[in-house]
């Protein structure tokens, strides 16, 4: 039995704060484009001109006063299930001064064949603090976080893939990204960015949720350090490179892995690749994730994922699967189909997604 959920990043009230439309920030959703990519970078705005979301709130003479508040809600079901999944995300976020910013979000999942599900928990949930320094150059923040949030979309691209792993669920096939057990952590993390094309980022601190392919998916209740570094530079034909360090102490035993991203937006289509090589009590793995895009109208697209890995137990994987996805306004539709090939067994499944955001 697998559940499917789409790990989606898109923000209601970001977009209503500036009035702007979701593709304003996003090629496909949750990947972001360059401005996306720049809004993040810079603590939520556009640039060091825009008035604070706080102060915008508080005036109750602006002409920009919004509710810095954001909500989705949805369900989704797969045809290796006989319960339906439902989904509530909640966001609290914006600029609290020219330098300083908040994000605060959670992601619920509840399924009607799970007792005990907690809310609010912290492999769900972020909320950090932002600072920048002369403007977007350097940028430092602190709370709960998600590392990978500045290096591209590395692995936002893949989400909306249906090949990822679930806890408890028996035969589970684990992508590569899963593979490579980037998860958030409580920490901090510092970004320096040069020139506009390199950027230099380290995140230090506890991770608070791990599964790197072994079954794994509850969080983890012994203290676990995580440190990731990376470094992503755009070349002059506009392809976006990277490389990423991974180490984290997972009960006990040291975990590594390194990621080589590459994306590239074309006239018709865009591309992202990960090589991804993980170590763990010396077993190795290597695996290649491929995300090919086509953009269909206004916020619509038809996204093909491929996958290849070898294995700790030397062996072969396949992983493929093909998805619809449309927003409409306020309404969110997805649909994927995908297939699991390995030399221990076989799965095809199908899945769709509703959602609602406010």
């Amino acid at each position: 039995m697998g559940v499917f959920t789409l790990n989606l990043q898109a923000n209601p009230a970001l977009a209503r704060q500036y009035d702007m439309a979701c593709s304003a920030c996003h090629s496909q959703v949750p990947a972001l484009n360059d401005m996306g990519l720049s809004f993040v970078r810079n603590g939520l705005r556009t640039s060091k001109y825009d008035a604070t979301a706080l102060k915008s709130f508080i005036d109750s003479n602006s002409s920009k006063r919004f509710m810095p508040i954001g909500v989705m809600v949805g369900v989704s079901d797969n045809s290796k299930s006989d319960s339906i999944n439902t989904l509530a995300k909640s966001y609290l976020t914006g600029t609290l001064t020219d330098s300083l910013s908040m994000w605060a979000s959670s992601k619920e999942q509840f399924n009607s064949d799970k007792d005990d599900q907690k809310l609010f928990e912290s492999g769900n949930s972020q909320l950090y603090f932002q600072y920048n320094i002369l403007e977007a150059k350097h940028a430092i923040r602190v709370g709960l976080l998600s590392p990978l949030t500045q290096l591209g979309n590395v692995k936002r691209s893949m989400s909306h893939s249906g090949l990822h792993g679930g806890e408890g669920h028996g035969q589970n096939y684990f992508s590569p990204l899963d593979r490579a057990n980037v998860n958030n952590i409580k920490g901090a993390e510092y970004s320096y960015l040069f020139d506009n094309n390199v950027l230099l980022l380290a995140s230090y601190g506890e991770q608070v949720q791990s599964h790197h392919g072994q079954g794994h998916g509850d969080s983890i209740e012994d203290e676990n350090d995580a440190f990731l570094a990376g470094v992503t530079y755009r070349t002059e034909s506009n392809y976006k490179v990277g490389f990423i360090y991974n180490h984290t102490e997972v009960q006990g035993d040291t975990f590594y892995s390194l990621i080589l991203p590459i994306e590239k937006e074309f006239t018709a289509f865009i591309w992202n690749s990960s090589l991804v090589y993980a170590n763990d009590s010396n077993n190795d793995y290597i695996g290649l994730e491929n995300a090919v895009t086509y953009p269909i109208g206004d916020m619509g697209h038809i996204k093909a994922i491929v996958n290849v890995d070898n294995d700790e137990f030397d062996y072969n994987n396949w992983g493929y699967s093909l998805g619809y996805t449309k927003i409409y306004n306020m309404f969110f539709f997805s649909v994927v189909a995908s297939r699991v090939n390995t030399d221990a067994y076989s799965r095809s499944k199908f899945m769709g997604s509703v959602q609602l955001f406010y």
